[in-house]
């Protein structure tokens, strides 16, 4: 089974070059009950002046109604804490001894609170963080992680429109740099079709 330090480490090393990664002491009010064990991590992407904070609990625990109760209380008075629109970037991360697939996934179904990834048993931590916003992000066709959508969709048009295949460096770059939607539209008419009208 996962423990706490493994998940945080693991954490700080795929979030490398993505997020920076703070350990936070802000939620120590509302810190569970020693029956589980816990930490708070806090995840703000880089080079992204706006960016807000996403909240990771994790938890420890063997399999027990009570400890699961405990958990999801913690996870509502944490959300009870942070200021809108950090409410929707809440995660817990759980490592519950002894739970079966059947019960990991329901409590992955229920979103109360916040978004729950259950360590399933025999599971390693980089497979448990692709199934989350810390995916590892490769172009579509690998099999071992998850594919990085944007290019998956770029592949797809290539298929269907030859002629954009050798923009598609340049379109990626475009649409993840942030910029307003227009200046982003504009520069994308000017690398396919240059600095004429195309109309």
């Amino acid at each position: 089974m996962l423990t706490i330090p493994d998940m945080a480490a693991a954490i700080e090393k795929r979030a490398e070059g993505r997020y920076e990664v703070a350990i936070s002491n802000m939620f120590e009010l509302v810190s569970p009950s020693t029956e589980i064990d816990s930490t708070v991590l806090r995840l703000k992407r880089v080079n992204q002046g706006g960016a807000g904070w996403r909240t990771v609990l994790i938890a420890a625990f063997p399999f027990d109604l009570a400890k699961i109760q405990i958990a999801f209380r913690w996870a509502a008075d944490v959300r009870d804490l942070l200021e809108e629109p950090q409410t929707a970037d809440l995660y817990m991360f759980m490592a519950i001894e002894g739970i079966t697939s059947e019960d990991a996934a329901r409590l992955e179904a229920d979103d109360r609170f916040c978004r729950k990834i259950v360590v399933r048993e025999q599971e390693d931590v980089d497979s448990f963080l692709d199934r989350g916003f810390l995916a590892t992000l490769s172009p579509s066709g690998s099999t071992d992680t998850i594919s990085d959508p944007l290019l998956a969709s770029l592949g797809s048009m290539v298929q269907v429109h030859s002629w954009v295949e050798p923009h598609l460096d340049t379109w990626r770059e475009l649409l993840l740099s942030g910029r307003p939607g227009g200046d982003i539209a504009e520069a994308l008419k000017v690398t396919a079709y240059g600095d004429e009208d195309s109309q």
